[in-house]
């Protein structure tokens, strides 16, 4: 059975989510959502939980080590069970680092070359109109523009990288939803056979 690895990354309020739900629902794969996973590991009032709540409250980092401890027992569990098809990270990998270390635990698992990261890009203009107009709290401009800064500093490296190694699919995220789908199912298409 063909298993793949898709991982869904953009800008804040790229639609990163909602594109992950699309492909979940059209392929059946495990989706992995970290956001989720980190906001169940901040109500455990350990060392580790007041951490993460304390980054979730104030739009801090999470530590790379935190996001790996959280993924590793779900792909194993995944890797154990032999029934799924593929998995989805709606949003990670991050940076450069964190796709090292996937390619290491892939590897491990025998599935290497199993990985495509799919970017809907979304310019910076357009991400500022979509979050000042979400009227969240967390969307403040100097807090959108922190976030925005982020991506250029942490994310674009690695965008390159999976560029570098054609495992970087590119979709216009400046289209409705339904046609960045579409668009996401043509150029994963192959990949997904």
């Amino acid at each position: 059975m063909k298993f793949s690895i898709v991982s869904i990354v953009g800008r804040s309020g790229a639609g990163k989510g909602t594109q992950a739900k699309l492909l979940q629902k059209r392929t059946g794969f495990r989706l992995i959502r970290t956001g989720d996973l980190l906001r169940k590991r901040a109500q455990k009032n350990d060392a580790v939980g007041k951490t993460v709540k304390q980054a979730l409250d104030h739009g801090g980092l999470i530590p790379t080590p935190v996001v790996f401890s959280l993924w590793m027992p779900l792909l194993e569990k995944i890797k154990g069970e032999g029934k799924a098809r593929g998995i989805i990270f709606d949003g990670n990998p991050r940076k450069l680092y964190e796709a090292h270390m996937l390619e290491e635990v892939f590897e491990m698992f025998g599935w290497k070359d199993k990985f495509r990261a799919c970017y809907i890009n979304v310019s910076e203009k357009e991400i500022m109109t979509r979050l000042l107009k979400r009227v969240r709290g967390d969307d403040t401009e100097e807090a959108v523009k922190g976030r925005l800064a982020y991506f250029s500093r942490e994310v674009k490296p690695m965008l390159s990288y999976y560029r570098k190694k054609k495992a970087l699919i590119e979709v216009d995220g400046e289209q409705s939803t339904e046609n960045v789908h579409k668009e996401v199912m043509r150029k994963l298409r192959r990949f997904l056979k």
